[in-house]
């Protein structure tokens, strides 16, 4: 696993720009709360070459809500204006989201929560254990709430399988040497009691999670 720090982001297309042959869209950071996500999709709704509806703009906030509105629903100020606006949004790429699907239509609500899941991840072990849960459940709160319970070993399958045995019994000298540990870490592996992520990093209570 790289150790290169990627910020989850998406690039926003506007699909009433896009559907007429013209590229209009930008990267937006996806490591922020999910209104400023919104906010910088109208701010290129509002500056579409092919707007469809109204979009609502507070002159003192600066907050853009589409549709028609009296008042900002930010601030609650009455001072805004009408303008032109698009209203539709398509990803058309997206980076930094490790095993996470990003599709074309999935939600700011959906990528923010990726994110925010990403960049808490405090430690190379949790990064793993995300690898891992997002191959399992498509629940980002499920992932989340499981987060803490997978157990990380580093090292080869024979080697959690010595490790394991030694802690759990104990093996006469005279028995040391004839005992594959590999093997017993290849049986573990085939029954589904360890399962391996990445070269020599497995996750060894996979049949709790």
């Amino acid at each position: 696993m790289t150790n290169q720090i990627i910020t989850p982001r998406i690039y926003v297309s506007v699909l009433a720009d896009y559907n007429n042959g013209r590229m209009h869209g930008a990267w937006i950071d996806c490591n922020q709360d999910i209104d400023s996500i919104v906010q910088e999709i109208h701010q290129l709704y509002i500056t579409s070459s092919d707007p469809n509806v109204i979009a609502t703009v507070c002159q003192n906030c600066g907050h853009i809500k589409l549709y028609e509105h009296d008042t900002c629903s930010e601030c609650g100020s009455d001072n805004v204006k009408q303008v032109p606006s698009a209203e539709e949004y398509g990803i058309h790429d997206y980076e930094g989201f490790g095993p996470f699907n990003i599709s074309e239509y999935s939600s700011v609500v959906e990528v923010a929560r990726m994110a925010e899941i990403l960049t808490n991840s405090d430690s190379e072990d949790n990064k793993y254990a995300i690898d891992f849960l997002a191959g399992i459940y498509d629940d980002l709160d499920l992932i989340q709430d499981k987060l803490e319970e997978v157990q990380i070993f580093h090292g080869s399958r024979g080697d959690y399988a010595q490790e394991l045995t030694e802690c759990c019994y104990e093996v006469p000298e005279y028995l040391l040497y004839y005992i594959n540990y590999d093997a017993i870490g290849r049986d573990m592996e085939i029954n589904g009691e360890i399962s391996e992520i990445e070269h020599d990093v497995y996750v060894t209570n996979t049949q709790d999670l």
